[in-house]
């Protein structure tokens, strides 16, 4: 009787280890591909950012170009530059709905959403 509860509490206790074991890796799996995702997610805004600023580099010469047609050369440039100064004001201005909002969303979601696991979901 002393062998038995000796050995299915040493059989509770293997059991317990295991899992534990199992839940760590879970978590650490689980954070790997979050931080994948959030890291994926920082490159390819970054990447769109540059690929934008190029964009503009250019529409803004060619608004140039366009405005020199029928203004001086100085007040196109000047011209140009304000448009510029009236969109970065935008953007400022609009920053929480254009930027902090969907940054927050994202994050919120990646941190706490949780997945049913294989064995829940039945």
């Amino acid at each position: 009787m002393k062998d038995n509860i000796t050995d299915q509490l040493k059989g509770v206790y293997d059991t317990a280890r295991r899992w534990i074991s199992l839940e760590i890796q879970y978590a650490k799996l689980t954070a790997a591909e979050k931080i994948t995702i959030l890291l994926s997610t920082l490159i390819l805004g970054a990447v769109c950012m540059l690929l934008g600023m190029v964009i503009l580099i250019l529409f803004s010469f060619s608004l140039v170009d366009l405005f020199k047609t029928f203004l001086h050369p100085a007040l196109a440039y000047l011209s140009v530059g304000g448009i510029l100064v009236v969109l970065i004001a935008l953007i400022v201005i609009l920053r929480r709905p254009l930027l902090e909002n969907p940054i927050s969303r994202l994050i919120s979601k990646l941190i706490l959403e949780i997945k049913p696991r294989d064995n829940e979901q039945k």
